[in-house]
């Protein structure tokens, strides 16, 4: 199936239970790409500015694209997006929603003339800003009655974890404090002689073939990484133009994951009715990186551009902890358990990214410009203080399950008057060395006016992204959730010039 998408979303990972991938090896994706957000102008154009420039969002492309202001400017673009979901679970369908407001974009350029001095070098021109470069907003959920439960695979790993070899019986001490531990606690999960067992399996057991349990997955999440960039640029003789950044990132992520199981009335469960596990974690972070680029006009109507990123170098906290809670026929002493809050602290390096663009001016009446940027995804790598047998593990997955990518932006504007007309595309390659059918593709649009000392920039786009995934993995477990994700952001951008 092909993957259309606009702005690049989240794809979640469910509990970390029954998974062989670890959730780090996935948020190493999700935070090291990029959707270049920032001005209306910039989006309306699909991102593709890197041989154009003149843009202050253009510097998150290539640091060159400064040196095209010939005058000084201000900047800043609030937006909102509109995020849905709908999914379709062993025959049920389900709609989320959520709204988000930000701020896309705030900028300040400043613009030296040098024309008057003794060298050819006749601008030189200084940024300082931010751009909202990933947005991190969703909330997915899809339920169906399921013929097996999730509890089958928190009762087999009690089985495997909870027995002290010592004096060879089981010990509930020896579970998974974070999961089948708090299973434990709150009384879903319990002892007989020598195994751990639960209700739920217990009914599963007595008749599987009639088996059936309502199951709901929530998935919440709320972040964003922006980029805060401080950037000069030199304009050598109207020919020649080079730049160079320094960007300082801040990356904000919470999400929230609930599975929730309750029998039904066709098969009720004695003693317990069903439970709820929920997890919690926040990371939060900071990272660099550098950028240098140049933009060389041919011709009047024909410029090319090259910029290099270096990776940006993430020190990264995650905080944690999951909570369980049964439910039952009759009141008991049981209550809701909690683990503590776990800290871990990581780095995350992201890739290296290599930029060619062309450009086309046609006279005062239009842009046009196509970019190429190639990253490789398998070049990330964690690291921890310890250097831990675990990160050892994760940069291998890294390594074996993501691939290199190539990316095409293209973007044109038309004038007429004071009035401007954008439209514009991205397309990418898939991340993934075994998912040739994953495709990313783009699509923009938008309206400009401008005058000499102000302008007002508007852009719209929609995203469109289909995918699949499972409430667990396990190996009796075949039921897939179907959901199709779209996003309408509004951009409105507000200038001045002087």
């Amino acid at each position: 199936m092909k993957k259309i998408f606009l702005v690049i979303i989240i794809l979640f990972i469910s509990i970390n239970i029954g998974y062989t991938q670890s959730v780090y090896v996935e948020n190493a994706l999700n935070f090291s790409k990029n959707e270049y957000g920032g001005t209306a102008r910039f989006i309306g154009m699909g991102g593709a500015f890197g041989a154009i420039g003149g843009d202050f969002s253009s510097i998150a492309i290539n640091p060159a694209g400064l040196g095209i202001y010939r005058s000084s400017e201000f900047v800043f673009s609030p937006g909102m997006s509109f995020n849905t979901n709908d999914a379709q679970y062993i025959g049920n369908s389900v709609n989320e929603s959520n709204y988000a407001l930000n701020l896309n974009n705030l900028g300040f350029v400043a613009s030296y003339n040098l024309e008057d001095s003794d060298t050819r070098w006749v601008y030189f021109n200084f940024g300082v800003g931010f751009n909202r470069t990933v947005d991190l907003n969703n909330n997915l959920r899809f339920e169906g009655v399921n013929n097996n439960s999730l509890m089958e695979v928190f009762v087999n790993q009690a089985n495997v974890d909870g027995y002290n070899p010592n004096d060879q019986t089981i010990d509930p001490l020896f579970l998974n404090g974070p999961y089948e531990y708090l299973l434990f606690s709150s009384g879903v999960i319990d002892t007989s002689g020598t195994v751990y067992f639960s209700d739920i399996t217990d009914q599963v057991i007595n008749d599987p073939d009639n088996f059936e349990i309502f199951q709901r997955k929530a998935i919440e999440t709320e972040g964003s990484i922006s980029e805060f960039n401080f950037s000069f640029s030199g304009n050598y003789a109207h020919r020649l133009y080079l730049g160079a950044s320094v960007g300082i990132y801040r990356l904000r992520y919470e999400q929230f994951a609930s599975h929730y199981e309750f029998e039904t009335t066709n098969v009720p469960i004695v003693f317990t009715d069903g439970f709820d596990f929920r997890e919690y974690s926040k990371t939060e972070g900071t990272g660099f990186n550098f950028k240098i680029g140049a933009i060389y006009k041919a011709f009047d109507f024909l410029r090319f551009g090259v910029s290099l990123h270096t990776p940006t170098f993430y020190s990264l906290t995650q905080e944690f902890n999951n909570s369980a809670i049964g439910y039952y026929d009759t009141a008991n002493d049981f209550q809701p358990a909690t683990s503590p809050v776990q800290t871990y602290e990581y780095e995350l390096t992201t890739p290296w990214r290599y930029i060619g663009s062309v450009g086309f001016q046609v006279g005062k009446f239009a842009l046009i410009n196509v970019d190429y940027e190639y990253a490789d995804y398998s070049a990330m790598k964690l690291d921890d203080e310890f250097n831990s047998q675990e990160v050892t593990v994760d940069n291998d997955d890294i390594n074996s399950i993501y691939d290199k990518t190539h990316n095409l932006r293209a973007g044109a504007e038309l004038r007429y008057g004071p009035l401007y007309f954008r439209g514009g595309g991205r397309y990418s390659t898939s991340p993934y060395k075994n998912n040739d059918n994953y495709d990313e593709f783009t699509i923009a649009g938008g309206l400009g006016y401008r005058t000499d000392k102000f302008f007002m920039d508007l852009a719209f786009s929609q995203s469109q992204y289909s995918y699949s995934m499972q409430a667990y993995e396990y190996e009796f477990n075949d039921a897939i959730a179907n959901i199709d994700n779209k996003v309408n952001n509004y951009v409105l951008t507000f200038g001045f010039k002087f």
